[in-house]
């Protein structure tokens, strides 16, 4: 499957960007395996969450951000600080159905699932990514047979 990250990209952080339960965490551990994965939920506090990237950067490591991200202000914060230390920004937009989120979500074991209402709200504060945020290249990722389809940006 092409992700769109290619062998050339010298140092690379990629930011994910959907709704809980839009596949963002599965689409990482099947296809960003070899990317420090940076993800609240694992980290538990934006310390930490700093103190991991922070590290990541410092090692020159590729990074993938797997969190909702889904304003442009969330997503500012990590395009500026990859930018300043020589990173390619590459964004992956995961298709967000509520109602299938949803679904997905009543299938997680109880300690990893989250009440139907935080997704909807989550659904409300979604703003569409743009190349004028400072992304090199952004990707469209839907779920296709229990996989992904990914596909550039337009």
């Amino acid at each position: 499957m092409e992700t769109g990250v290619t062998k050339n990209d010298s140092k690379t952080l990629i930011i994910l960007i959907g709704i809980p339960a839009s596949g963002k965490s599965s689409f990482c551990m099947r296809h960003l395996q070899k990317f420090v994965r940076i993800n609240l939920d694992t980290l538990h506090t934006r310390h930490n969450e700093n103190v991991a990237l922070s590290d990541a950067i410092k090692q020159g490591q590729d990074i993938v951000i797997d969190n909702t991200n889904v304003t442009k202000a969330e997503r500012a914060k990590y395009i500026a600080l990859a930018r300043l230390h020589g990173y390619g920004v590459v964004g992956y937009f995961f298709q967000s159905v509520v109602r299938d989120c949803v679904d997905r979500n009543a299938k997680r074991d109880e300690a990893n699932c989250i009440p139907s209402k935080a997704i909807a709200a989550k659904s409300n504060q979604l703003e569409l990514p743009s190349y004028e945020e400072g992304f090199a290249r952004l990707y469209y990722v839907r779920m296709k047979d229990n996989d992904f389809d990914v596909s550039p940006w337009r």
